[in-house]
């Protein structure tokens, strides 16, 4: 039994010049393919990119220490915190500009809200997210309406709208009211139609930024989600982490200490820019990483995102050993799993382990995937190749085989994951639901693990 019917993208897509409020996001070409053509001397091209943001930018998240400097820092909230069954609040009634106070959320069905529930507040604001008063001109929650959701033990309030508060309050008064009463928030939403009348669960899931207290999201809504127990498979971004090439780095755009004092102790909050790669820390890499005519991140459906797991246990394997055609039927044979189109090929190495212990260690002193055996996994055609490892190929070979053939092969791969081990046992499902980056050779993503 699969664990959700349908997956639904519910995320705006994130580009240099989308619509902010504040500063947008930069993004660079890291490699580009006609740089590497000539680099590889007409052998092979590849292309990757790093991108400035902040926590704030497009479809996000805010967590506990957002308002409170006591609060837990994003990648301390348990995941199941970001994934909830979601109560759509059908506020299209609603128009921009005006209010929504408890006697609309009432109106809009509130009432059969249960605790832990994520309100979800459809207005259908999404629709303008490219008119120029998208961010002033629209909906907005009223310190009332706010109360009223607290009263109601709402776990997650999103909203297909920015701010979610009053658009001038710059005290953030509906936010703190929902954050005080343990409440997550989720803004900017998207395409909430094809939810409607449907059970459903709403995925927003950080990435695992350390002491942040937001993040960028890739939102999902997971159509009759029956799971009864999730493993999160995603590793920490911190200062010093390991990563081939581009190191990713962030800071404090404003702290607790600051903002309390510029508003005298009434109030504070933290945010942060930040830094990153397409291809460090929980990752994925698509076709278009490698080939320049293949899917993009943003091309990639959600509901392909999605991947039946098939676990080979490679812990065997020493530092610096391949792991070819030989070890993978070895692994089949032991344990009579066998590779369908669409599944996800797990190599299961332990060398996660590594990653907060030897970060300096990582990307070079680990097991790696030999060309012929990523030749023969590609000729099973899975979707992704999901793996504990960092580059997959052999840490001197520069000629990158194994990106080639499995990326060349219309294969994702999914690397630098953590608890892997809990995939030998049972039928898991892994979701990898990365950030919508238009053009996206890869992204970062929050990954986990699902099973009924």
């Amino acid at each position: 039994m699969r664990v959700a019917d349908a997956a639904v993208d519910l995320s705006v897509p994130f580009y240099e010049g989308m619509p902010c409020d504040d500063l947008g996001p930069k993004i660079w070409e890291r490699l580009s393919y006609a740089y590497s053509r000539q680099l590889y001397q007409h052998t092979q091209s590849r292309a990757g990119r790093v991108f400035l943001t902040t926590d704030h930018t497009g479809t996000h998240v805010d967590g506990p220490l957002r308002f409170d400097p006591k609060g837990a820092p994003i990648e301390e909230v348990p995941l199941d915190r970001f994934l909830r069954p979601a109560r759509m609040l059908d506020l299209r009634f609603v128009k921009r500009g005006e209010t929504i106070g408890a006697g609309e959320l009432e109106r809009a069905g509130a009432a059969a809200l249960t605790p832990g529930d994520a309100a979800v507040l459809w207005t259908g604001h999404d629709l303008y997210l490219k008119d120029p008063d998208y961010f002033w001109h629209r909906p907005q929650l009223t310190p009332d309406g706010a109360e009223y959701l607290i009263g109601r033990k709402a776990g997650i309030v999103a909203a297909d709208f920015p701010g979610i508060g009053k658009p001038s309050d710059d005290r953030f008064t509906v936010k703190r009211i929902l954050h005080r009463g343990g409440a997550i928030t989720a803004e900017q939403l998207a395409n909430l139609a094809p939810l409607a009348g449907k059970s459903w669960h709403l995925f927003c899931g950080p990435l695992r930024v350390r002491g942040t207290a937001g993040s960028i999201v890739r939102a999902v809504g997971l159509v009759n989600w029956r799971a009864r127990e999730i493993v999160d498979m995603t590793l920490d971004f911190f200062a010093g982490m390991p990563a081939l090439g581009a190191v990713p780095t962030y800071w404090s755009r404003a702290n607790h200490t600051l903002t309390s004092f510029f508003y005298k102790g009434e109030l504070s909050y933290l945010t942060h820019s930040m830094m990153l790669t397409e291809h460090a820390g929980t990752h994925l890499d698509v076709p278009y990483h490698f080939d320049e005519h293949g899917p993009a991140i943003h091309d990639v459906p959600v509901d392909r995102l999605i991947f039946r797991a098939k676990a080979f246990d490679m812990t065997h394997k020493k530092p610096l050993e391949g792991i070819g055609p030989d070890d993978f039927e070895r692994a089949m044979r032991r344990t009579g799993i066998t590779i369908e189109p669409g599944d996800g090929v797990v190599v299961w190495t332990e060398h996660s382990r590594n990653y907060y212990t030897r970060p300096d260690r990582y990307g070079d002193d680990r097991q790696f995937i030999t060309a012929e055996g990523a030749k023969w996994v590609a000729a099973r055609k899975p979707s992704v190749v999901i793996t504990d490892l960092v580059g997959l190929d052999e840490p001197v070979d520069v000629t990158t085989p194994v990106h080639n053939a499995v990326l060349h092969g219309g294969i994702m791969m999914l690397q630098v994951t953590r608890n892997v081990h809990r995939l030998a046992e049972g039928e898991w499902e892994i979701c990898a639901f990365p950030i919508k980056l238009v053009q996206g050779t890869g992204a970062p993503v929050r990954a986990f693990a699902a099973r009924v």
